[in-house]
């Protein structure tokens, strides 16, 4: 057809809303974007969840978005989600380091990288399900571009999840666009006082979302039944010198306190063993015992946990 453009390295290629290999998913939407401009495969039979949320994501919401994606990659769901900074890169993050797929639909041009420093988780998702955009190569990006690829992001999904968000986010407005496609809208809650959980708990509360905890919930959503998932290799490694029961309880510990009982859970370690580990952490100002039997990260583990992921 006329205007398909096709790289000899099977690269960046485009597709008019006619073409028989043109994404399925997007015809629904009211206006497909026509052309589209994509790269990679495309073309994973299973279900697609977008996970979504917060450019200034809390630590703990990177670790959730990272540890769901991750777990719903081990059960064969594609991730999907927008390539921004925060929980869409923290979601794409979790899929390849467990092994699966993940696609980015983008605000800007495929030949544009935003934000710069995702050059290599770019050219990682493009190696994977593959990149999507409907701005034309060399076409400059707007707020409204990135506004309207959310409506692509849900047109892609058999799920939306949304993990962390202010109230008004990009992330209510691709609940708002899978909503009115008939898709399933999940949400995760978040402390009360948290104002990055305002909107999935509005969400939530409005019943415009369900409560989801956890992949289980997730899959079930879309018809999965959750039979024993296959373990997931942990996304990232940090590269310092620690014993496996401190490693363990590192990927336990959370920017905010928490009780040492439930470290021990989390870490599937005795309290026996946490407490040897944690003065190991400690010993390396990477962890920091508090009052009232809890424990934290430190700053310096969570600066060698991003440099390390």
């Amino acid at each position: 057809m006329e205007g398909r453009r096709e790289g000899p390295d099977g690269g960046p290629r485009t597709r008019r809303v006619l073409d028989a290999d043109y994404p399925a998913r997007l015809r629904e939407l009211s206006s497909p974007p026509d052309p589209l401009f994509l790269t990679g495969r495309w073309d994973h039979p299973g279900p697609h969840v977008a996970i979504v949320g917060s450019r200034s994501a809390t630590e703990d919401g990177l670790d959730v978005a990272r540890e769901l994606a991750a777990a719903l990659s081990a059960r064969g769901v594609a991730i999907v989600s927008g390539l921004a900074r925060g929980i869409d890169a923290a979601a794409h993050e979790g899929a390849l380091g467990a092994g699966g797929l993940t696609g980015a639909v983008l605000g800007t041009s495929l030949d544009e990288i935003y934000p710069p420093e995702h050059a290599g988780l770019h050219q990682s998702i493009a190696r994977s399900l593959g990149l999507m955009s409907e701005i034309p190569p060399g076409a400059h990006a707007s707020r409204n571009t990135f506004a309207a690829r959310n409506r692509m992001v849900a047109a892609m999904a058999d799920v939306v999840v949304v993990v962390q968000g202010a109230a008004g986010s990009g992330a209510m407005i691709t609940a708002q666009e899978a909503a009115r496609m008939g898709r399933p809208v999940a949400a995760l809650p978040w402390d009360s006082r948290d104002p990055l959980g305002e909107a999935p708990h509005e969400l939530i509360r409005s019943g415009r979302a369900t409560l989801v905890r956890n992949a289980a919930d997730v899959l079930e959503l879309i018809g999965i039944g959750d039979t024993a998932p296959r373990r997931v290799a942990p996304t990232h490694s940090l590269p310092l010198h620690l014993a496996p029961h401190e490693d363990a309880l590192l990927r336990a510990l959370r920017e905010r306190p928490l009780p040492l009982d439930q470290l021990a859970a989390s870490a599937q370690l005795t309290a026996s063993e946490v407490s040897v580990a944690l003065i190991g952490l400690e010993l390396q100002n990477l962890a920091r015992r508090l009052p009232g039997g809890v424990a934290q990260r430190t700053a310096r583990a969570r600066r060698e946990r991003s440099t390390a992921i």
